[in-house]
């Protein structure tokens, strides 16, 4: 017994316990259809949810818009009832259930609820436009959304493999010789709820050109380029870094976005080359010269977000005309102004008088330098004095302006950063370069002396006019290393070159009008004589009616039968007979006097054009 015993007591500790096993079997079961049930309810739930916003689609007095409604949602009833059916059916996944009637829950609301959103946006947009702020490409889009609205040509459509809701166009077909009707599928005949949702919202503002304009007020507003004694021209577009200048300009607001390049074009331009008005469009197949396509956002896929895509050959085409754009609005900024003085015969200034004036020039160049912070325009100014009147017509011209700056020892032997001009000359010997180069001071009075070594005046009072002693400039963390600027370095053109490299462009210019090349005799006879007559040349027309020839008497005597006519052209012998007969005393007289013949022959409307700007003073800004 005892051994029997024992036994027992052994195999009842290594016995399984089948009663706590089948409990915790029956537990795990029932929470796992307790899980199963939940998941059931929540679905129903859903199905009821969606059932009930179905039957309460918007109504209204609007036979159209009831019909569109209740065709919506009975469409979706259905759907909701095969999503049901296939899951419950094995047949559809959870996950694609679950994104499926994600998409058709919040394409439903989202449609009946696009109305309200319209209303509550449609005073803003207004306002928007009537004041100026919105670009064409959001009333673009709010004209599309109206035309979306048209409920008699448009439908509500589901897809069945994802449940996203889609507005579109009703067409009608013929297929198997019936008539069908169904939606338009070309690009911008239909568009999901989501995207129009959002198209209601998005704003695109109007381009403003405020950015452009402080770009071009930094330019240096004056640039004065003399031609002799008595003709100058004051225009920053003479300035060696202009194109540039005006290139950076240009590249900065065509960085500004997609949506600026097409209201530059659509707003401002508004005319393509073609001659018609500027436009959007969403389908590819109707972008052309005057239309601009309208592109899901690619930095934000999915949003709705439409900006004009350039990427197209015709895209590119319509890109560059809105370079074309913000050229000349930076032109139109820009001003003019031709001086034109009397011959030496006439001028009532001597030499001196005339170089005061053009050092003073020089004098308030330099000063305004002094509390110039933008670099651009620095440079602009040191350009502007090397192409002074004063520093061309100096013996040794400077051809280049540079400040660097480099380490020094102070007084007290600690190393500084020191600000140095260097100055290079025409002619070799008086450069100040390197260690030769002028150190300089952000004391005004300092500034003042190192700029005798640039415009040449010694009087203290003369060297300070118009310097500001409070300038900003402290010398310290305000360096000017980087400003410079260069010119040519070639020898100065005698006049008589100068003058024969006019008259080359003025025979030349001239052929390719038909105004002079169709001329008679007359005609052109006093055409050239308003050109050459102060170089010494004389013409007539002695042949007789019809001859079609003027006789040119050259300074010395010698004459030369120009036939006129395009078919009996002979002016390029003319030109080679002229050219050397020119004299070094009338070329003189000739740049003296300010004449500028290298335009060639102009049209009458082109001169009359001229005649008015030269009597009032340019185009100011």
């Amino acid at each position: 017994m005892a051994t029997y015993y024992k036994y027992a007591e052994r195999d009842a500790s290594n016995q399984v316990n089948w009663a706590e096993i089948t409990s915790n079997m029956v537990n795990s079961l029932k929470e796992a259809e307790a899980i199963r049930e939940s998941k059931r309810q929540a679905i129903n739930d859903a199905s009821a949810e969606l059932g009930a916003t179905l039957s309460e689609a918007p109504q209204g007095e609007h036979s159209g818009l009831n019909e569109f409604a209740m065709t919506y949602a009975n469409n979706a009833q259905q759907m909701r009832l095969m999503q049901d059916q296939l899951l419950k059916s094995g047949q559809l996944k959870l996950k694609d259930y679950n994104i499926g009637r994600a998409n058709l829950t919040e394409g439903t609301t989202q449609l009946f609820n696009l109305g309200k959103k319209y209303q509550a946006v449609y005073k803003e947009k207004m306002d928007r436009f009537n004041n100026g702020e919105s670009g064409m490409q959001e009333q673009f889009q709010m004209a599309e959304l109206e035309a979306f609205a048209n409920f008699s040509n448009h439908e509500a459509y589901i897809n069945p493999t994802n449940g996203q809701v889609s507005l579109g166009k009703l067409i009608t077909e013929t297929r198997d010789g019936k008539s069908i009707t169904t939606m338009d599928k070309a690009p911008g005949s239909f568009i999901t709820i989501q995207e129009l949702n959002f198209s209601v919202s998005q704003k695109v503002d109007k381009y403003k050109l405020d950015g452009l304009d402080a770009d071009v007020d930094r330019l240096a507003t004056k640039y004065v380029k003399t031609f002799g004694t008595n003709f100058s021209i004051d225009d920053v577009r003479q300035l060696p870094e202009f194109k540039k200048m005006k290139q950076d300009m240009i590249n900065v607001q065509m960085a500004s976005g997609n949506q600026n390049i097409g209201s530059m074009l659509s707003d401002y331009v508004k005319i393509a080359p073609n001659g018609k008005a500027y436009g959007y469009t969403r389908d590819p197949n109707k972008q052309d010269e005057n239309t601009i396509l309208l592109v899901a956002d690619p930095n934000q896929p999915g949003s709705g977000k439409l900006v004009p895509d350039f990427s197209s050959e015709i895209g590119k085409k319509q890109y560059k005309e809105a370079e074309g754009f913000i050229g000349r609005e930076i032109e139109k900024q820009l001003s003019r102004t031709e001086t034109r003085k009397e011959g030496r015969q006439k001028r009532d200034k001597t030499a001196n008088e005339i170089l005061k004036e053009n050092q003073e020039n020089v004098v308030d160049l330099w000063n305004s330098l002094y509390s110039s912070t933008d670099p651009k325009k620095r440079n602009s100014i040191v350009s502007s004095i090397l192409e002074s009147s004063y520093n061309k017509q100096s013996i040794n011209p400077l051809t280049e302006i540079k400040f660097v700056q480099r380490e020094e020892k102070d007084e007290n032997g600690k190393k500084v950063m020191q600000d140095f001009m260097e100055l290079t000359y025409l002619r070799p010997g008086g450069d100040r370069t390197g260690e030769n180069a002028i150190p300089i001071s952000g004391n005004y009075e300092d500034w003042a002396s190192t700029g005798i070594s640039v415009h040449g005046v010694e009087s203290k009072q003369d060297r300070e006019k118009g310097l500001n002693s409070e300038s900003i400039f402290s010398g310290t963390g305000k360096s000017f290393a980087g400003t410079r600027a260069a010119r040519g370095t070639e020898q100065p053109k005698s006049n008589a070159a100068k003058v024969r490299t006019q008259v080359k462009q003025f025979f030349g210019n001239s052929k390719k009008n038909l105004s002079f090349i169709n001329a008679n005799e007359d005609e052109v006879m006093t055409k050239l004589q308003g050109a050459l007559s102060s170089l010494g040349f004389t013409f007539s027309t002695s042949f007789g009616v019809g001859a079609d020839r003027v006789e040119v008497t050259s300074p010395d005597g010698k004459t030369f039968d120009f036939v006129v006519g395009s078919s009996t052209d002979n002016s390029d012998d003319l030109l080679k007979w002229l050219l050397p007969k020119i004299t070094n005393e009338a070329a003189d007289v000739f740049i003296e006097s300010g004449l500028d013949i290298s335009a060639g022959i102009k049209d009458e409307s082109e001169e009359t054009e001229e005649e008015e700007e030269q009597e009032t003073g340019g185009n100011a800004r």
